[in-house]
């Protein structure tokens, strides 16, 4: 009985299933006959609406193909200009340095109006350079001959580029003062050059212009590299090389920076010396002052608008105006300049209007811009230097509180003899320091005087970078030219840096590991204030 009543509940079960797959087959064959219906409803409309996809298909591609065409069209013709510009900065730059040798180089030696090793100091291996460049534009010629928009010169560039490393004996021999320097010793090269700067041999410049080129171009090189490679397509057959030339001219640009640090922004402020402040008895160049911008705007004098040249410094600002141009010199006239304090302040007028005013010492300014971008960048760096004036203003007198007692602390290399450790012998400079009432005899030498440099840069790190170029502490002068000069030469080095190390308030915050090496006493800047008297006293007897 038991195994009937399992039987009979496996029968309904199985008829049940049954009954579930004959409806989800019928649910099934209704879906399908509906799909079958819509899709024979609209079957008359297929060939239409997939035309119409076609078409707007076909009409994107061509949109973005006839985009990519025309940016391609521009390319081409920006890649076509840098190229002409690099030819024709090639050629200026050649040209200007066949004047240097032929007109400069080739008659100081014929005339004798230097001797040859201020000649080597001066212009050190800038023929070799000229020849070099002479190779490389003849090569670059040749190529762009016959333009195409696929021609290749990264090959060239990568061919050129080790050779390009003879810029680097220049750039470490080259001075800013040097030509100065020489002309205050030799009356008849300052006369000499003064006769081709009257016959605007210099283009309306001097020698120095001239001589800091090929401190300009490798940099130049590079920006002009970057150019191509933005205005150059990926598969373009060049582009790989370009690519490998711009990486190569970014490790040599690193390289010039760590070399010439600030030197090329303080060039401006030589040439606004030579040009407008020598006939006016004015210095402006100083090491703590650094050289901004320029821009051509107008200024508002009498109700009229002139165009003028603004040239903006760290602390000062110069106007001047463009009496005469051709193609042989400018003649640029000054207009006025004034230096910048804590009362220095501007007034603009709000956007749209390009105009602002300006107050600095006695003087009111009126400007007018050529652009809201100009506008707005000028007034952007006015803010940078009067906050930067504000924030000098509190540190000098922090500083000033801290060492109102200390008095200036004097160098002077009384001689350079020779001494010897084990087997070696080394240079040996017996100096004198003079602070305020104590006079002190100590020895120094080139390694000690390295580990002293290398110990302030370590030591102020973020100074360092910030005071680059402006202060001898971080010029690696000791390093890279020390052992290159004369006798007379290491006197003035060493110093200028020991005068500037033992006076400089980073020194004073922390002196124990410079008194040491220089063998002087930890209490060295603890000494009571003398009368200015005797300390003129003493040092005249020292120094004398």
């Amino acid at each position: 009985m038991i195994n009937q009543k399992i039987e009979d509940q496996q029968n309904i079960r199985i008829q049940n299933c049954l009954k579930a797959e004959q409806t989800k087959i019928a649910d099934q064959q209704v879906s399908h006959n509906i799909i079958r219906i819509d899709f024979t409803v609209y079957d008359y409309l297929q060939p239409e609406v997939i035309k119409k996809i076609c078409l707007i298909q076909a009409y994107c591609r061509m949109l973005i193909k006839k985009k990519n065409y025309k940016c391609l069209k521009v390319w081409a013709v920006k890649r076509r200009k840098v190229y002409e510009e690099l030819i024709q900065t090639e050629t200026t730059y050649l040209a200007d340095m066949k004047i240097v040798l032929e007109k400069v180089v080739k008659n100081v030696k014929e005339m004798k109006l230097l001797p040859e090793n201020e000649i080597q100091k001066a212009f050190s291996n800038i023929s070799q350079i000229y020849d070099l460049n002479k190779t490389f534009l003849r090569e670059l010629q040749k190529k762009l001959e016959f333009y195409h928009n696929n021609v290749c010169v990264g090959q060239i560039f990568l061919k050129y580029i080790p050779f390009f490393k003879m810029y680097f004996q220049y750039l470490q021999e080259f001075n800013i003062d040097q030509i100065s320097i020489l002309r205050n010793q030799y009356q008849d090269f300052d006369n000499f050059l003064k006769n081709l700067e009257e016959a605007c041999v210099f283009k309306g410049g001097d020698l120095n212009s001239f001589l800091i080129k090929p401190v300009q171009r490798l940099p130049r090189y590079s920006l002009l590299i970057t150019s191509v490679v933005k205005y150059t397509w990926k598969d373009h057959p060049d582009y790989q090389d370009l690519q490998k030339t711009l990486n190569s001219f970014a490790s040599v640009t690193q390289q010039i920076d760590l070399l010439m640090g600030n030197i090329l922004k303080n060039q401006a402020l030589f040439e606004l010396q030579y040009k407008f402040f020598n006939l006016i008895n004015v210095q402006i160049v100083e090491s703590t002052r650094q050289f901004i911008l320029t821009e051509s705007l107008s200024i508002i004098y009498d109700g009229k608008e002139e165009p003028i040249n603004l040239y903006l410094c760290t602390d000062l600002i110069v106007l001047t105006k463009i009496n005469e141009e051709n193609q042989k010199y400018i003649k640029e006239s000054l207009i006025t300049y004034s230096f910048l304090d804590l009362q220095s302040h501007y007034e603009s007028e709000q956007l749209p209007s390009l105009n602002f005013t300006l107050l600095a010492g006695e003087q009111k300014m009126w400007f007018t811009c050529q652009d809201q971008e100009q506008k707005l960048k000028l007034l952007q760096e006015f803010d940078a230097i009067l906050a930067n004036l504000k924030n000098n203003a509190s540190l000098r007198s922090f500083k000033k509180a801290k060492t109102q007692a200390y008095s200036l602390i004097k160098v002077q290399i009384v001689s350079i003899t020779r001494g010897q450790e084990l087997l070696k012998t080394y240079a040996q400079y017996n100096i004198t320091i003079i602070n305020q009432s104590q006079s002190y005899a100590t020895q120094t030498r080139h390694k000690v005087l390295l580990k002293l440099q290398k110990k302030l840069q370590n030591e102020f790190q973020k100074e360092s970078q910030e005071e680059l170029g402006s202060s001898i502490l971080f010029q690696n002068w000791i390093k890279n030219r020390l052992n290159k000069e004369s006798n007379d030469g290491r006197k003035v080095i060493v110093q200028e840096f020991l005068e500037t190390l033992l006076n400089s308030h980073l020194v004073k915050t922390r002196p124990e590991y410079f008194l040491r090496k220089l063998k002087l006493p930890q209490d060295f800047y603890e000494r009571k204030v003398i009368s200015q008297s005797r300390y003129q006293s003493l040092a005249k007897s020292q120094i004398g």
